[in-house]
């Protein structure tokens, strides 16, 4: 895959990640995951802002007409709400366990096309941009998960065991 295609794909990417975290914020009662949701929008939108830049710079240097990404490749790393929405009184509304593993399948599909990427391609800048961007994404899921981890109530704070049986 060119390194045009990818940043296009992944541009496509975080625009579905902002859309998801808005929409699922807005489906959120609980005003504190809303605010965890719309923190999470405004850094895709970063994310966004940083690859249109280098868009632009790559479309400077080569002059190719706008590409087509397939739309599969876009399916593959949104994640599906409906499935998961529970209809309340006339409106759609996500359960904070439900938000929270959209978002935390968000971030995986997002952390995984990142890491294959900036291990394959060879544009230096493009590389740094790729890694950075799976770093934070990764970031992003290990938040989710220690969410996710404190309301099951499985006993671990970012992976760490909050107490012991010994």
């Amino acid at each position: 895959m060119d390194k045009v295609t990818i940043v296009d794909i992944a541009i496509e990417n975080e625009k579905g990640a902002i859309f998801t975290y808005l929409d699922i914020a807005r489906k959120t009662k609980d005003t504190s995951g809303k605010n965890m949701f719309i923190t999470l929008a405004s850094e895709e939108v970063r994310h966004l802002l940083s690859l249109l830049e280098v868009k632009d710079l790559f479309s400077k240097e080569v002059h190719i007409k706008t590409l087509e990404v397939p739309k599969s490749e876009i399916e593959k790393l949104l994640p599906d709400i409906k499935a998961r929405e529970k209809k309340k009184h006339g409106k759609s509304e996500l359960n904070e366990l439900d938000a929270l593993e959209i978002a935390l399948e968000q971030e995986k599909k997002s952390m995984e096309f990142y890491e294959t990427h900036y291990q394959s391609v060879d544009d230096d800048s493009l590389k740094a941009l790729l890694k950075k961007l799976y770093e934070t994404e990764k970031a992003h899921y290990e938040l989710i998960m220690a969410q996710i981890d404190y309301i099951k109530g499985t006993g671990f704070w970012f992976d760490i065991p909050e107490f012991s049986m010994e």
